[in-house]
């Protein structure tokens, strides 16, 4: 089911003259976020995330409170897609941190 969902939004993009710099964007996310949904069940949780505590330097906790807005202790593909336009947020959550 993952994959053919995954499948069936890359075929739509790809029958696009352009996709354009969004399309492109949301295929990175559904590529990246199935590259780390080691289970397929369509979730990320804290064992899946250690690789984007490594590239990101933040705690998985972190990572977690940031994405997961219904605080179920995982992070939905809706999730991470609301997060990435939630961009501004996390620029200044992460200056906060600086400070």
């Amino acid at each position: 089911m993952k994959i053919l969902s995954s499948l069936a939004v890359l075929a739509l993009c790809a029958c696009a003259a352009n996709p354009g710099p969004i399309k492109r964007q949301m295929i990175g996310l559904i590529q990246k976020f199935d590259l780390w949904d080691y289970n397929g069940d369509g979730y990320l949780v804290a064992s899946e995330l250690k690789d984007a505590e490594k590239l990101s330097g933040n705690p998985v906790s972190e990572i977690i409170d940031f994405y997961d807005t219904n605080h179920d202790g995982r992070i939905s593909l809706v999730e991470a897609q609301s997060g990435v336009s939630r961009v501004e947020e996390a620029r200044e959550i992460v200056n906060d941190q600086q400070d």
